[in-house]
């Protein structure tokens, strides 16, 4: 039991810290485009992103959270290979056909969000970007399973500092919303393209039916359930942007962005090292206790954070932005932290759902509350403001 723990404390460091970069990335670049950027202009961006990231979670097809599922039914490195060249040539399928979409659709997509046009190139920027995002995400799971560190530390800090890099100057040349989406798609597609390399001499390119219908069949449920989810948690930003203003999306979306710093450093880095291991220790005698205790530990560390942001949230907002358009986004930062704690929760409640593959659970669960949010935001939004939708979320 200690050496589990100790052994989960440990690979949650390297490799969920790790994996949590390109999320501190957005909060390194806080005070740049604040600075660069009016709350009008951030709520132009926000939204980008928010409908790239609802889309890209349909798009991907669930095919990483299936590998995670299957990756350890057998310990054979043929079954290995074919789980991950199935999983990789589902994922690419779907990034294919988001990117098409982001291209040919754009336009489109930006009459619809901002009635106009202007941000038609921006919005396939975004999709795009995100497409590779899914992409590299999934090559970065197999190098964790693979225990693959060294070198997924090399292109994880790497692709971090490319994608800081361009966008900074981008920014600093007057390419305004685009600067962050350029950085984005340019990064992810070339870590995408270095872990493929890497991984291009144990695919099989002869893939089997089997893996690929049972992958297909658990990964669409979890494609499904993720759309719902990021609608859930995305929701009250299309609503404000049709009842409120575009200031008021990019005040809330700046502290909802300072609130997910909890999902940076403690739920994200928990979840990648999480997932598999779980599994791996699935039929352990005591994996009852030990799944208690992780639980215990998980609650308190999120509990603490918590706390320490409602006491010192002026100071952590004062170090992230200069810009004082920005300052009434502290009153939603521990309301938002709270409800991505316990949003975080399910990662270790859910272990029945996941194992019996009974995904519509989680299905009808986002369904219900998609509803609850949406119709308090609409009933709430005009009267209190943007406040009321920390207290829906």
């Amino acid at each position: 039991m200690s050496f589990k723990i100790k052994n989960l404390f440990s690979q949650g460091f390297f490799y969920g810290f790790t994996s949590s970069l390109h999320g501190l990335l957005s909060f390194l670049l806080l005070p740049l485009l604040t600075a660069y950027y009016n709350t009008e202009e951030f709520g132009v961006y926000s939204i980008i992103i928010l409908i790239s990231s609802v889309l890209g979670a349909f798009f991907y097809f669930g095919a990483s959270s299936a590998l995670g599922r299957f990756y350890f039914d057998k310990k054979s490195l043929h079954h290995v290979n074919a789980v991950i060249s199935a999983t990789l040539f589902i994922t690419l399928l779907g990034a294919i056909i988001y990117i098409i979409i982001s291209v040919v659709f754009g336009s489109y997509f930006s009459i619809l969000l901002f009635d106009s046009d202007l941000y038609g190139f921006a919005v396939s920027l975004g999709f795009s970007g995100a497409a590779f995002g899914f992409l590299h995400n999934l090559m970065a799971l197999i190098l964790r399973y693979e225990k693959k560190l060294k070198f997924f530390m090399i292109v994880t800090i790497g692709t971090l500092l490319i994608n800081l890099t361009i966008t900074y100057l981008l920014l600093i040349n007057g390419f305004g919303v685009l600067s962050p989406l350029f950085g984005i798609l340019v990064s992810m597609s070339l870590g995408f393209s270095l872990m493929l390399v890497d991984r291009l001499k144990n695919l099989i390119f002869t893939l089997k039916k089997k893996y690929i219908l049972k992958i297909l069949f658990f990964g669409f449920q979890i494609s499904i359930t993720s759309l719902l989810f990021y609608l859930l948690d995305f929701s009250d930003r299309f609503i404000m942007n049709e009842l409120l203003t575009l200031s008021d999306v990019g005040i809330y979306s700046l502290g909802y962005k300072i609130g997910s710093l909890i999902n940076i450093i403690l739920i994200v880095p928990f979840c990648y090292v999480w997932a598999p291991f779980r599994m791996e220790y699935l039929n352990n005698i005591d994996n009852k206790e030990f799944t208690s205790k992780v639980f215990s530990y998980f609650s308190l560390i999120g509990f603490v954070i918590i706390l320490f942001t409602t006491l010192f949230g002026k100071e952590i907002i004062s170090f992230f932005i200069t810009n004082a358009m920005y300052d009434n986004a502290i009153i939603i930062i521990p309301v938002i932290m709270l409800s991505i704690l316990f949003y975080g929760f399910q990662n270790i409640l859910d272990l029945g759902i996941y194992l019996e593959k009974k995904i519509y659970y989680y299905m009808l669960i986002s369904v219900l509350v998609i509803i609850i949010n949406v119709i308090l935001n609409y009933i709430l939004l005009p009267k209190f403001g943007y406040i009321v939708a920390a207290y829906t979320t």
